[in-house]
């Protein structure tokens, strides 16, 4: 436990750039670093629903995986970002079942969603946040309550502190649209933001 870092869910921020994809902003909770994982649309409707104490008519794949665990006297106890592969994180349940414990691989997109269901916490390896992290002034640092999850940002309006927020692979993506599209100015904010992450 002692090599593992809680965090909390800053935000979530969909580019107009990459349709169907968002960064789920992730903050540590006793500190100023955060990071951002690119997930589906699906994961990040499912995730702001439940942040924004909204209810699906009948039960979202999320809720239905919680309420199994419910029924087979389980209960998750957290879940753990405890590696990253090509920009790639990888995430564990860690199931409580009466004194054992279950641990089973999901995407991290997942994990989170099962995560606020279930009022788990959720924790990454050091390492890896050693690694992703990026410190931010703790004055720019909102909780989680206090921000919309459904916000909708085009790439021109982020910010370089936002751009700094976003994975790799993310920034490569970008870079690949604003330069087909032939937005050269905002191509070079981003390759600027990549350039900063690698140093």
């Amino acid at each position: 436990m002692d090599n593992e870092i809680r965090l909390s869910i800053t935000g979530l921020v969909y580019n107009q750039t990459i349709v169907g994809t968002y960064g789920l902003v992730l903050s540590e909770v006793d500190g100023n670093r955060r990071f951002s994982v690119m997930i589906g649309e699906p994961e990040a409707q499912s995730i702001a629903m439940r942040l924004n104490n909204k209810k699906s008519p009948r039960p979202l794949t999320h809720d239905l995986i919680n309420n199994i665990l419910s029924v087979l006297d389980t209960k998750l106890e957290k879940i753990l970002i405890y590696n990253m592969i090509n920009d790639v994180f990888y995430s564990e349940l860690h199931i409580q079942k009466g004194e054992e414990t279950i641990i089973v691989d999901a995407r991290t997109s997942d994990a989170v969603a099962l995560a606020v269901r279930s009022d788990a916490p959720i924790y990454i390896s050091s390492e890896i946040l050693q690694i992703v992290g990026t410190i931010v002034e703790p004055s720019t640092t909102e909780p989680a309550e206090e921000m919309e999850m459904e916000v909708e940002v085009n790439a021109e309006d982020l910010t370089p502190d936002e751009l700094d927020l976003l994975s790799d692979t993310y920034l490569e993506e970008l870079l690949k649209m604003t330069l087909h599209e032939e937005k050269y100015e905002l191509a070079v904010t981003i390759r600027d933001a990549l350039n900063r992450k690698r140093k």
